[in-house]
Protein backbone atom coordinates (compact mmCIF):
# COMPACT_ATOMS: atom_id res chain seq x y z
CA UNK A 1 0.00 0.00 0.00
CA UNK A 2 1.17 3.52 -0.81
CA UNK A 3 0.44 6.16 1.81
CA UNK A 4 0.91 9.90 1.40
CA UNK A 5 0.00 12.36 4.14
CA UNK A 6 0.61 15.92 5.25
CA UNK A 7 -0.72 18.59 7.61
CA UNK A 8 -1.39 22.27 7.06
CA UNK A 9 -2.52 25.30 9.04
CA UNK A 10 -5.16 27.68 7.72
CA UNK A 11 -6.80 30.80 9.10
CA UNK A 12 -10.34 29.46 8.65
CA UNK A 13 -12.63 27.58 10.98
CA UNK A 14 -12.88 23.82 10.63
CA UNK A 15 -16.54 24.28 9.60
CA UNK A 16 -15.54 26.62 6.74
CA UNK A 17 -12.84 24.22 5.50
CA UNK A 18 -15.19 21.24 5.82
CA UNK A 19 -17.85 23.06 3.79
CA UNK A 20 -15.41 23.67 0.93
CA UNK A 21 -14.09 20.09 0.89
CA UNK A 22 -17.51 18.49 1.25
CA UNK A 23 -18.25 19.77 -2.26
CA UNK A 24 -16.73 16.97 -4.34
CA UNK A 25 -15.77 19.29 -7.20
CA UNK A 26 -13.64 21.42 -4.86
CA UNK A 27 -12.05 18.31 -3.38
CA UNK A 28 -11.07 17.06 -6.85
CA UNK A 29 -9.83 20.44 -8.12
CA UNK A 30 -7.43 20.83 -5.19
CA UNK A 31 -5.17 18.12 -6.57
CA UNK A 32 -2.59 19.45 -9.07
CA UNK A 33 -2.61 16.67 -11.66
CA UNK A 34 -6.35 16.86 -12.34
CA UNK A 35 -7.29 17.72 -15.93
CA UNK A 36 -11.00 16.82 -15.92
CA UNK A 37 -13.63 16.92 -13.18
CA UNK A 38 -17.16 15.62 -13.68
CA UNK A 39 -19.40 16.05 -10.63
CA UNK A 40 -22.01 13.29 -10.75
CA UNK A 41 -23.87 14.21 -7.56
CA UNK A 42 -23.09 15.48 -4.04
CA UNK A 43 -21.16 12.30 -3.18
CA UNK A 44 -19.66 11.16 -6.52
CA UNK A 45 -17.03 12.62 -8.83
CA UNK A 46 -15.17 11.32 -11.87
CA UNK A 47 -11.68 12.72 -12.40
CA UNK A 48 -9.13 12.52 -15.18
CA UNK A 49 -5.55 13.04 -13.99
CA UNK A 50 -2.20 13.17 -15.75
CA UNK A 51 1.06 12.44 -13.96
CA UNK A 52 4.44 13.16 -15.51
CA UNK A 53 7.32 10.72 -15.34
CA UNK A 54 10.18 12.24 -17.27
CA UNK A 55 8.85 12.93 -20.74
CA UNK A 56 5.95 10.47 -20.35
CA UNK A 57 2.42 11.65 -19.60
CA UNK A 58 0.67 8.98 -17.57
CA UNK A 59 -3.11 9.26 -17.52
CA UNK A 60 -5.52 7.83 -15.01
CA UNK A 61 -9.28 7.93 -14.51
CA UNK A 62 -10.49 8.10 -10.92
CA UNK A 63 -14.02 7.59 -9.62
CA UNK A 64 -14.53 8.71 -6.02
CA UNK A 65 -17.44 8.51 -3.62
CA UNK A 66 -17.71 10.36 -0.32
CA UNK A 67 -18.35 7.52 2.13
CA UNK A 68 -18.14 9.36 5.45
CA UNK A 69 -19.12 12.88 6.48
CA UNK A 70 -18.67 13.90 10.10
CA UNK A 71 -19.08 17.70 10.03
CA UNK A 72 -17.02 19.65 10.69
CA UNK A 73 -14.06 17.39 11.44
CA UNK A 74 -13.82 14.40 9.09
CA UNK A 75 -14.46 13.52 5.47
CA UNK A 76 -13.58 10.22 3.76
CA UNK A 77 -13.77 9.41 0.05
CA UNK A 78 -13.09 6.03 -1.53
CA UNK A 79 -12.80 4.96 -5.10
CA UNK A 80 -10.92 3.32 -7.90
CA UNK A 81 -8.24 4.58 -10.28
CA UNK A 82 -8.08 2.95 -13.69
CA UNK A 83 -4.88 3.47 -15.66
CA UNK A 84 -5.21 5.10 -19.06
CA UNK A 85 -3.18 3.88 -22.01
CA UNK A 86 -0.07 5.90 -21.13
CA UNK A 87 0.04 4.68 -17.53
CA UNK A 88 -0.81 1.11 -18.54
CA UNK A 89 2.04 1.13 -21.08
CA UNK A 90 4.50 2.55 -18.52
CA UNK A 91 3.53 -0.19 -16.07
CA UNK A 92 3.65 -2.77 -18.93
CA UNK A 93 0.15 -4.09 -18.47
CA UNK A 94 -3.07 -4.33 -20.43
CA UNK A 95 -5.70 -1.61 -20.01
CA UNK A 96 -8.18 -3.74 -18.07
CA UNK A 97 -5.69 -4.63 -15.33
CA UNK A 98 -4.19 -2.56 -12.60
CA UNK A 99 -7.11 -1.07 -10.73
CA UNK A 100 -5.92 0.96 -7.76
CA UNK A 101 -8.16 1.25 -4.72
CA UNK A 102 -7.92 4.75 -3.21
CA UNK A 103 -8.99 6.10 0.17
CA UNK A 104 -8.65 9.81 0.90
CA UNK A 105 -9.19 11.02 4.47
CA UNK A 106 -9.44 14.63 5.60
CA UNK A 107 -9.28 15.30 9.34
CA UNK A 108 -9.70 18.82 10.66
CA UNK A 109 -8.72 20.08 14.11
CA UNK A 110 -10.18 23.32 15.41
CA UNK A 111 -7.36 25.43 16.88
CA UNK A 112 -9.36 28.61 17.45
CA UNK A 113 -12.36 30.48 16.08
CA UNK A 114 -10.62 31.15 12.75
CA UNK A 115 -7.76 28.66 12.68
CA UNK A 116 -7.59 24.93 12.06
CA UNK A 117 -5.19 22.15 11.19
CA UNK A 118 -5.87 20.20 8.00
CA UNK A 119 -4.49 16.66 7.97
CA UNK A 120 -4.97 14.54 4.87
CA UNK A 121 -4.02 10.99 4.02
CA UNK A 122 -4.20 9.24 0.68
CA UNK A 123 -3.94 5.45 0.68
CA UNK A 124 -3.53 3.71 -2.67
CA UNK A 125 -3.61 -0.04 -2.96
CA UNK A 126 -1.54 -0.63 -6.11
CA UNK A 127 0.53 -3.69 -6.96
CA UNK A 128 3.50 -4.76 -9.05
CA UNK A 129 4.78 -2.43 -11.74
CA UNK A 130 1.95 0.03 -11.19
CA UNK A 131 2.99 0.49 -7.56
CA UNK A 132 6.61 1.03 -8.65
CA UNK A 133 5.52 3.67 -11.20
CA UNK A 134 3.45 5.53 -8.59
CA UNK A 135 6.26 5.40 -6.03
CA UNK A 136 8.75 6.69 -8.60
CA UNK A 137 6.49 9.65 -9.44
CA UNK A 138 5.84 10.47 -5.78
CA UNK A 139 9.54 10.29 -4.82
CA UNK A 140 10.61 12.45 -7.75
CA UNK A 141 7.84 15.04 -7.65
CA UNK A 142 6.42 15.12 -4.14
CA UNK A 143 7.57 18.65 -3.28
CA UNK A 144 6.35 20.04 -6.60
CA UNK A 145 2.97 18.27 -6.34
CA UNK A 146 2.45 19.34 -2.74
CA UNK A 147 3.40 22.93 -3.58
CA UNK A 148 0.78 22.94 -6.33
CA UNK A 149 -1.75 21.36 -3.93
CA UNK A 150 -1.11 24.17 -1.42
CA UNK A 151 -1.51 26.79 -4.15
CA UNK A 152 -4.76 25.23 -5.40
CA UNK A 153 -6.17 24.86 -1.91
CA UNK A 154 -5.22 28.45 -1.05
CA UNK A 155 -7.09 29.67 -4.15
CA UNK A 156 -10.16 27.56 -3.37
CA UNK A 157 -10.18 28.69 0.29
CA UNK A 158 -9.35 32.31 -0.51
CA UNK A 159 -6.57 32.44 2.07
CA UNK A 160 -3.00 31.11 2.38
CA UNK A 161 -2.32 27.75 3.97
CA UNK A 162 1.01 26.74 5.48
CA UNK A 163 2.52 23.26 5.57
CA UNK A 164 3.48 22.06 9.05
CA UNK A 165 7.23 21.41 9.06
CA UNK A 166 8.07 17.71 9.19
CA UNK A 167 4.47 16.53 8.67
CA UNK A 168 4.89 15.21 5.11
CA UNK A 169 5.16 11.43 4.88
CA UNK A 170 5.28 8.85 2.11
CA UNK A 171 5.46 5.12 2.52
CA UNK A 172 5.17 2.67 -0.28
Amino acid sequence: MIRVENSYLIDRSAAAVFEVFSQVGNMANAFPTVRRVEVIDADHVSVGAILKMGLLSLDSNVNLEVTERHPPLRLVAKGTATPGKGLAAAARMVDKEGLTQITMTLDLEELGPEKCRIHYQVHAEAHGNLKRVYNSIIKGQREKLEGAFVDNLSKIMGTPIVAIEGAAKHTG
